[in-house]
């Protein structure tokens, strides 16, 4: 019995360690990332940024993998997660991206963007009524947003399984938004300040669809792994305080699927050689007039990466 114990307790440790060797094998053979290589991209209006492979790093006492970025990032909305990373960790359940804090400031800056415009035409709007009223204010909108995201993006497990899905990431963000009207005629039991609240969650699920050969600037690469990353959204509407005067005192609740999807190339042996970001507006976004961001693609045009063994790169 003993030997019995001790052979299936060493076989165990045996068949475990192998596993683990085949995951870390298997992220680096479609995530390589030796010190000095490089990849260079150029995205839908022509632009070119490039990666390079720098040291690693200690954060809070674990080592993470590094990449820079030529030219360094410049405005937050131009951020995308999946193709990013500034740091970054190869483990043996997945290939996770540490991109908390640069999630929380590009979604800040996107949704801020957004509330602009909508400030932008509500303003208008207001001011164009009261005129054909006689009547003379003015609006004052202000707004907060607030984003709390995960530390890491989940880019995939080591090994992936086609088509079995996993939580990539999720992220909550609250937005406030508070209008002021001045020199409005008063009426009882109304405020002239209201104040909306939008509370969204969001959860990106990610997904290994298969396999496609892929053509780019920097080649024809075989193989490629094809991941989706496909973001669905709870929303919550708190309304201001002249709803419960009108009889809609409850808050409003949305579900949307899809909301974005962003689909990510891996070719073995050089990593990521095409990205595409779509993004779809939720219908009170449609009824506020405003418009879906622009596609995003990023696609590979030259690569070098180095290792002890030479390897073909353009």
């Amino acid at each position: 019995m003993l030997k019995k114990i001790g052979f299936v307790s060493i076989a165990l440790f045996i068949f475990g360690f192998s596993a683990t060797l085949m995951g870390n094998e298997w992220a680096n053979y479609y995530f390589p990332d030796t010190v000095g290589s490089s990849w260079t991209y150029e995205d839908q209006d022509g632009n070119e940024l490039t990666r390079y492979a720098v040291e690693p790093e200690a954060i809070d006492g674990e080592t993470y993998r590094a990449f820079s970025y030529e030219p360094p990032l410049e405005n937050w909305t131009d951020f995308e997660h999946y193709v990013q990373p500034y740091f970054y960790q190869i483990g043996d359940a997945s290939v996770a991206f540490f991109v908390g804090s640069e999630i929380e400031n590009a979604s800040k800056a996107v949704k801020s963007r957004q509330i602009d415009k909508i400030i932008s035409q509500a303003r208008e709007e207001i001011q164009q009524d009261a005129a054909t009223q006689g009547l003379n204010i003015s609006v004052e909108i202000d707004y907060d947003v607030a984003v709390e995201s995960q530390e890491h993006f989940y880019l995939l497990p080591t090994p992936a399984t086609f088509n079995e899905e996993w939580t990539a990431l999720t992220l909550n963000l609250v937005a406030n938004m508070t209008t002021e009207f001045k020199g409005m005629p008063e009426i009882p039991g109304v405020p002239t300040k209201q104040t909306v609240i939008t509370h969204t969650s969001l959860v990106e699920t990610g997904n290994v669809t298969g396999t496609e050969t892929v053509e780019t600037s920097a080649g024809t690469f075989a193989d490629c792994l094809v991941i989706e990353y496909r973001t669905d959204a709870s929303i919550m509407i708190v309304p201001p305080e002249i709803a419960a005067l009108e009889g809609n005192p409850e808050p409003v609740h949305q579900e949307q699927k899809d909301v974005s999807l962003a689909t990510l190339w891996l070719a073995p042996s050089v990593g990521i050689v095409k990205f595409v970001h779509n993004h779809q507006l939720s219908e009170e976004e449609k009824t506020l007039g405003l418009e879906p961001p622009e596609e995003k693609t990023l696609e590979l045009t030259r690569y070098e990466i180095k290792s002890s063994v030479s390897q073909g790169g353009k």
